[in-house]
């Protein structure tokens, strides 16, 4: 037998000799992605935003740096947290600081992949704004790069391909938002660490809503909206909210939800938002007053009927139900405008405990100090401030143009001293000859004058 045939006899006694061969698996790697999702979670940015008073500083500094070239002493970190500064809204169209600009766009083309070029992607994504110059200036240097993109932006990049089509980009972003239960996650999930305040997510906000917005009618939509403003993890989008609830309110100018649909909208709005009856800034500055008035009416049925709850608890008399049921089909004919509550010192601590189970907010009613045990309500019918309390508290019939007619929406009221005040009030009584509630026939007849 030749040697090359003996070769394969050897080769097979030698792989005899070795026993069984055993692969090496790889172990499980959900712990790694588990610790790095730890680890992006906790330091989530590349660099810390600089404050507002910081920012002109690390800008100048930056023009001085550029101009004279000197490097020494600096870190990348420093100089990605200038251009925060020189490419934020107060500072990015100055002519002054155009040096600078230019200097990180050279940067972009030159640089070594690393924590700078990652870093001008957070800058990018976080100025970002549809159509200005320097938000496309940035698509285009960055866009060249996008193959040396790594780290935490890698992610993001994979899971927007248009990042940097700036045109394209807060559409794709905002149709990803509409396909998630819970955008705001989502959104993190991709890479945007703090979607609220990113400009791209802020361009994809607009959109979010108004393609949503003639879905609000659906427990879903709606679902997801709130999910998106106000997420569980997260904090209360406040800039760009007021639209959103404009919308949300929009779908009931013209019909009513259901009692529990009107609560829960009540709810969530003023949780997120402040009651508008007590705050005038924020959303509420530039609120659409029509529909203003929507959530407003929805509110004082809602306190309306807290009110009358919380008294029906304490009054066991044969007088307040029908009082209550007066001042409800009042509301429900729209003859009440506007309506405020002010319990007793009993009634209010009772009122918050039921409120807090129900997660409302106890600035949703004033305190009464002037009598004790006795809770007002207090309403405008047209041109009309009325005055009503539980017990045998007269109601009372103010003028809205009376310098001594109670205001709404006051934290606190003495029952003592509006009574002293008025010159138009009626007891509850009924004429048992006519059956007939001559107070209601009263009230009705002042209010219409």
């Amino acid at each position: 037998m030749s040697d090359t045939q003996a070769a394969p006899e050897s080769t097979r006694a030698l792989l005899a000799r070795k026993g069984v061969l055993h692969t090496r698996a790889l172990p499980p790697l959900d712990q790694i992605h588990r610790s790095v999702g730890s680890i992006l979670a906790t330091w989530p940015d590349v660099v810390r935003k600089p404050s507002a008073e910081d920012r002109e500083k690390l800008a100048l500094n930056m023009l001085f740096r550029v101009q004279n070239w000197k490097w020494d002493d600096v870190t990348t970190q420093r100089v990605i947290s200038a251009a925060v500064a020189v490419f934020d809204e107060e500072r990015r169209e100055r002519a002054d600081l155009r040096p600078v600009r230019d200097f990180y766009l050279a940067e972009i083309s030159t640089c070594d992949r690393g924590a700078f070029l990652d870093g001008m992607v957070g800058v990018y994504v976080d100025s970002f704004a549809p159509g200005a110059a320097h938000t496309r200036t940035l698509a285009q240097a960055l866009a060249v790069r996008s193959a040396d993109i790594g780290g935490r932006n890698r992610k993001l990049t994979d899971a927007l391909p248009s990042l940097f089509r700036p045109d394209e980009a807060p559409k794709e972003l905002a149709k990803v938002m509409l396909g998630a239960e819970h955008p705001y996650e989502t959104l993190k999930t991709m890479g945007l660490s703090t979607p609220h305040t990113s400009g791209l997510a802020k361009a994809a906000h607009h959109t979010f809503v108004e393609r949503l917005a003639p879905d609000l009618a659906e427990a879903d939509a709606r679902s997801k909206l709130f999910n998106w403003l106000a997420p569980e993890n997260g904090p209360v989008l406040q800039t760009g909210a007021g639209p959103a609830i404009e919308a949300v309110l929009a779908v009931w100018r013209d019909r009513t939800p259901s009692d529990a649909l009107r609560n829960e909208l009540s709810e969530l709005i003023i949780a997120g938002w402040n009651d508008p009856r007590l705050h005038t800034g924020g959303i509420w500055s530039g609120f659409d007053p029509d529909l203003k008035s929507v959530l407003l009416r929805w509110m004082t049925r809602e306190d309306m009927e807290f009110f009358c709850n919380i008294v029906s608890l304490s009054q066991k008399n044969h007088m307040w139900p029908p009082r209550r049921d007066f001042w409800l089909s009042m509301h429900d004919d729209g003859r009440i405008d506007e309506a405020w509550v002010a319990f007793s010192a009993d009634a209010y601590e009772t009122a918050t405990r039921q409120l807090r189970r129900q997660g409302g907010a106890a600035t949703r009613f004033g305190k009464q100090v002037g009598i004790q045990d006795l809770s007002l309500l207090v309403m405008r019918i047209g041109n009309k401030i009325v005055v009503d309390g539980c017990h045998n508290y007269k109601t009372h019939i103010f003028r809205i143009d009376d310098p001594k007619a109670p205001k709404l929406y006051r934290l606190r009221y003495d029952a003592v001293e509006i009574r002293t005040s008025s010159k138009l009030s009626q007891t509850h009584y009924w004429s048992e000859s006519r059956k007939l509630a001559v107070w209601e026939t009263w009230v009705e007849k002042k209010c219409l004058r």
